[in-house]
């Protein structure tokens, strides 16, 4: 079970200035966790970073999908600070060896922020990163996640299926889980069994059974699904295929009757196909299974109150007039508020699948997507620039060009 600790958050309070604190030698390890998560949570942070640094220790927080330095300590208080966290998160603290995973619970402005620790062994220290799971600023809703328009009724069209298998596909931090827990909420009626199996449950959703990956007990993404098998699913969600083994289920599954959602790591739509040919999946199984795939990006979005706009000619945007850049004022980060989702949506139809053998090419696939109406990334991130929503930049941050 997550260990829970309270830890003062309002800056009203008075809250500490670690640095000076830090400077003069009497901040505690305590003191300094407490001061890290909670301008962390403040900041909507979705990561810190606490790293050795040659002489000095260092803190860096990801904000928005981007990495920026919070601050530098003196290296005499790194060990003690690396303990405290190793004990929050209920992880071996004699052990420096080995890398470790623990979660821990701390309390921020009277609401729950979930932490996820992880701990690995680096130039005869340890580097540890926390990931921040804030409940409270969930929304898991299609406006929550930037869904709207013709994107929005392909999916609903999707979700309305009885059976089928639907692939959410993109890169680490792209914004999958999300997804799919956005899907799972829509689907959530006391009239549908729903199953998970994830590695791990992020978020507890009421009405939703969700198991949590365990190799130590054998519940793997492929055993889990399995066992949901036995449990008289209507919907089941798989974390990731990570492998033949769990592909094969899951569509196998999703013919025989069962809507299933899950994740892959591709860089769009229809190479989410060629992926699954690759690891040997037979290409009947894809063309009988898969109803559709979602490749998606999460962007920055710049702030209304202070882009700035500039001429940028682009050719492989086809861009030549003017677009908006950040700039930065009080009422954002660095220029930009937050973040949404990007798509590219590919449904299944009958020219799609005839091209599913063994030979295909990812050009042949791409094309019959478009002319079928996918509108790619690439096209989607246009549209976002000359809306002034995103920068030129920020596109290129997001897709490969390559």
């Amino acid at each position: 079970m997550d260990k829970k600790f309270s830890f003062s958050a309002s800056k009203d309070k008075g809250q500490m200035n670690a640095q000076s604190t830090v400077s003069a030698g009497r901040v505690s390890a305590v003191q300094l966790s407490e001061k890290i998560l909670n301008d962390a949570a403040e900041a909507c942070c979705s990561d810190v970073h606490i790293e050795p640094a040659g002489e000095n220790w260092r803190v860096r927080m990801r904000r928005n999908g981007t990495l920026f330095l919070y601050d530098t300590y003196p290296k005499r208080l790194y060990s003690e600070f690396v303990t405290r966290i190793k004990f929050l998160s209920s992880m071996d603290i004699g052990e420096k060896r080995k890398p470790q995973d623990g979660r821990f619970t701390f309390k921020h402005d009277d609401r729950d922020v979930d932490v996820r620790a992880s701990a690995i062994p680096v130039k005869g220290e340890e580097k540890l990163v926390l990931r921040l799971l804030d409940r409270s600023g969930l929304n898991y809703t299609p406006e929550g996640i930037g869904l709207d328009g013709e994107n929005l009724a392909l999916v609903e069209k999707l979700l309305r299926q009885p059976l089928g298998l639907v692939l959410i596909c993109g890169p680490t931090g792209s914004g999958k889980t999300s997804t799919l827990y956005t899907f799972i909420q829509l689907l959530n009626s006391v009239e549908r069994n729903i199953l998970t199996i994830e590695d791990p449950v992020e978020f507890a959703i009421e009405g939703i059974n969700q198991m949590q990956v365990n190799p130590k007990a054998n519940i793997t993404f492929s055993t889990g699904l399995e066992a949901m098998l036995r449990q008289d699913p209507e919907v089941m969600m798989v974390g990731e295929i990570r492998s033949m083994e769990t592909a094969e289920i899951a569509l196998r599954s999703s013919i025989t009757g069962h809507l299933i959602f899950s994740t892959l790591h591709t860089t769009d739509s229809p190479s989410a196909i060629i992926r699954l040919m690759d690891m040997g999946i037979e290409p009947y199984m894809l063309s009988a299974g898969i109803i559709g795939v979602i490749s998606q990006r999460l962007v920055r979005k710049l702030c209304d109150h202070c882009k700035k706009e500039v001429y940028r000619k682009d050719d492989y945007f086809h861009i030549d007039g003017p677009t908006y850049e950040a700039a930065g004022c009080e009422h954002c980060f660095e220029g930009y508020t937050g973040r949404e989702a990007v798509f590219e949506i590919m449904a299944m139809n009958e020219k799609i699948r005839d091209l599913i053998k063994p030979g295909v090419t990812l050009d042949a696939l791409r094309d019959a997507a478009m002319i079928s109406g996918m509108i790619p990334l690439k096209e989607a991130l246009r549209e976002k620039i000359l809306a002034g929503t995103i920068s030129l930049d920020e596109a290129y941050r997001t897709i490969m060009t390559m």
